[in-house]
């Protein structure tokens, strides 16, 4: 019988296309006789609804951070035990009830025997109509959680850290103990075995003496990436690249300022982002968990920008504290802080003994390999029962 699993994911906040592609990828590596999707939830949304969530999550977002904090943490706790929760678990759930039908019909059709999502839209409502056997699976792309990726009626969790699952411990998730799996977050198998400096180096024409540093933009906005790039017109004798990753007007409106400046390189989508991280002196990024996962697992020394509320600052404390990563408090002055740091060659190479102590490669097939043994077993227990 044919074998199909379905990924999806929202194209609200970063990384968690990047992980549902990530664990696409090792399906058809680790499965290749599956048949899978990867799409994209707010697809399956009407088109002015669909505008209308866009705008109102990029507008707190960047424009009124505060609001986003507070609607994070009045969110962030037991929906039964809270009636700011409750409200707003609600208008979730019924905005989930607007693309419900289509959503059900697209699985439908293709009968997954297994899926997965990287974000929690819409799932509370799916989860209320949902009457299959397949089991649906939460991923998370953060080294902590939110309340409402901590739905019991998910069949399983797989998390980035210790902390998070210890997040479900003291929801007192019924199924806790046996199905959160602490796999970490899901990247491309490009990281599997990251390329070492020199060979990262010279696939970027990079001579291994020169000062490097790559500004990853992904979740950045453009003023703040203006400021900080800006601080680095005077270091003509470092290579700056800098990535725009999935924002293409953001792409343009950068290589047409930083086009002057030789030292400094403006690129879109990449297809080995490995190499840039394991190239750099120092990487500078917006701490969503996927791309910290994927610094770390190349073994790259990261500074970290100032993040929206929520989880992405619970991702910037995490790795602090681990001693991997430094933060950029004023974006004025980034290229100072590079100055002095490529001055500190031990702090910078203890920086990535422990980005690599936190990497782990190869969570996407773990991910996998666990929820797929034990659908073959519940599947080969049903069989032995009926005969």
């Amino acid at each position: 019988m044919k074998r199909r699993a379905a990924f999806f994911y929202a194209s609200l906040g970063n990384g968690h296309k990047e992980a549902a592609d990530a664990l696409c990828e090792w399906c058809h590596a680790v499965y290749p006789s599956y048949e899978t999707i990867c799409a994209d939830l707010m697809d399956f949304v009407p088109r002015l609804t669909r505008r209308s969530i866009v705008l109102a999550y990029d507008a707190m977002t960047q424009k009124y951070p505060w609001l986003w904090e507070r609607l994070y943490r009045d969110t962030d706790t037991n929906a039964a035990k809270h009636t700011i929760s409750a409200f707003w678990n609600g208008i979730h759930r019924r905005l989930g009830k607007s693309y419900i039908k289509r959503l059900q019909a697209a699985l439908r059709n293709f009968t997954p025997h297994a899926v997965f999502t990287t974000h929690c839209f819409g799932m509370s409502a799916l989860l209320d109509k949902w009457d299959h056997d397949t089991p649906i699976y939460l991923v998370g792309t953060d080294y902590l959680t939110h309340a409402m990726l901590r739905d019991p009626r998910f069949d399983g969790w797989f998390v980035g850290s210790e902390e998070a699952l210890r997040q479900y411990r003291a929801d007192r998730v019924p199924t806790a103990e046996y199905a959160v799996k602490n796999f970490g977050i899901p990247i491309s198998r490009d990281y599997l075995v990251p390329p070492k400096r020199e060979e990262a180096r010279r696939a970027l024409g990079v001579g291994d003496s020169a000062k490097m540093a790559a500004v990853v933009s992904n979740g950045i906005s453009s003023g703040l990436m203006d400021m900080v790039i800006g601080s680095m017109v005077d270091l003509s004798d470092w290579r700056i690249f800098v990535l725009c990753r999935g924002d293409k007007r953001l792409f343009e409106n950068i290589r047409d300022k930083y086009f002057p400046f030789k030292h400094i390189s403006v690129l879109g989508d990449v297809p080995h982002m490995a190499d840039y991280y394991a190239a750099s002196d120092v990487s500078i990024l917006d701490p969503n968990g996927v791309q910290i996962a994927e610094a770390a697992a190349a073994g790259a020394a990261m500074l970290f920008l100032d993040t929206t509320p929520g989880l992405g600052r619970h991702n910037c404390d995490y790795v602090l504290e681990r001693g991997a990563a430094r933060k950029i408090y004023e974006h004025r002055r980034a290229g100072e802080l590079l100055e002095s740091l490529i001055g500190r060659s031990e702090e910078l190479e203890r920086m990535r003994y422990r980005a690599r102590a936190m990497g782990r490669p190869h969570a996407a097939m773990d991910i996998l390999t666990w929820a797929m043994d034990k659908a073959d077993a519940e599947r080969n227990a049903a069989q032995e029962a009926e005969k």
